[in-house]
């Protein structure tokens, strides 16, 4: 039997009272719920009207710096999919405070026009257990527009402290992709172009207001010591569009890139971008490596 498409209500814009009052009200009961991992069926859900406003796509040019001469394929969705995520937990009935953003992979195709109207398709595809206690959650997107497609983009997310009695009815990963996924080395890239970058301390609050990401362990010393974390740091897809940004900047034209995060990105703090036009490193100043991604490298570009 196929899915019910289920409506996704994306509450027009981030700036919205309906959008932060759905928003703070979701995440408040995220952290607040006993910790599940109940997964019973793959879910598919439609947002047959996102709009990217000419003013919004300004303002995430401004956030990054970005020359108007400059085209640079942000992920403008954040919004409508952080909707579709908080249904899709809350069906899960896990708790947020055991969820890690692992890996995400975006395919582009067409440069998104402002003020037109597209459908973005989303399919929660699978709950696979990678550890004994740990399991990763799989969603997809994809934007279109009278039937060509805009955008693909593939998300991997970590579950800790995976419940004992529901890991029984989760199946096993078989493929070990997720085996030493986020320990990379910081061995220096042949060739590779370096941008030192500054991490203000404002930038994951400036960020959620662009893009409709509020959680605020990205904003609150207290909740992010309260999540185990030494102090704040940026968003994981504020990481990536600052990323995609540089490139772009720098001339390269993403088709495809992937972003695997392996550390915090934390706030008031210098990165370092180590790129070629196939693969690329953020590194901090201890030169660890905080995440990483290949660029254009997918062979099938096509929808």
């Amino acid at each position: 039997m196929e899915p019910v498409v289920e409506p996704v209500y994306n509450r027009k814009h981030p700036g919205t009272l309906a959008y932060k009052k759905f928003f703070y009200k979701n995440a408040i009961k995220g952290v607040l719920r006993p910790h599940r991992v109940i997964f019973k069926k793959r879910r598919v859900g439609r947002d047959d009207h996102f709009v990217l406003y000419p003013q919004g796509q300004k303002k995430w040019y401004k956030l990054f710096g970005v020359p108007e001469d400059v085209t640079v394929p942000f992920t403008y969705s954040d919004f409508s999919r952080a909707v579709g995520f908080m249904e899709v937990i809350e069906g899960l009935q896990s708790n947020f405070k055991h969820l890690l953003h692992l890996k995400s992979e975006i395919w582009f195709y067409r440069e998104l026009i402002p003020g037109e109207a597209y459908i973005i398709d989303y399919l929660f595809e699978d709950v696979l257990q990678i550890k004994p206690d740990k399991a990763a959650m799989i969603g997809c997107s994809a934007i279109s527009r009278n039937g060509e497609q805009y955008m693909k983009m593939r998300d991997h997310f970590v579950i800790k402290d995976l419940p004992p009695r529901d890991a029984v009815y989760l199946q096993k990963d078989t493929s070990d992709q997720f085996k030493g996924i986020t320990r990379v080395p910081a061995e220096p890239l042949d060739s590779a172009r370096m941008e030192e970058i500054y991490i203000p301390a404002d930038l994951a609050k400036r960020y959620g207001d662009t893009s409709g990401d509020y959680n605020i362990v990205h904003t609150s010393p207290l909740m992010a010591r309260l999540f185990g974390y030494e102090r704040t740091f940026i968003q994981g897809l504020c990481s990536a569009n600052l990323i995609m940004s540089r490139l772009c900047m720098g001339g390269i034209k993403l088709r495809h890139f992937t972003i695997t995060f392996g550390r915090p990105v934390f706030m008031d703090s210098t990165v370092y971008l180590y790129y070629t036009d196939h693969e690329y490193r953020l590194q901090d100043q201890d030169n660890r490596v905080l995440c990483f991604g290949q660029i254009n490298c997918a062979e099938d570009f096509s929808a």
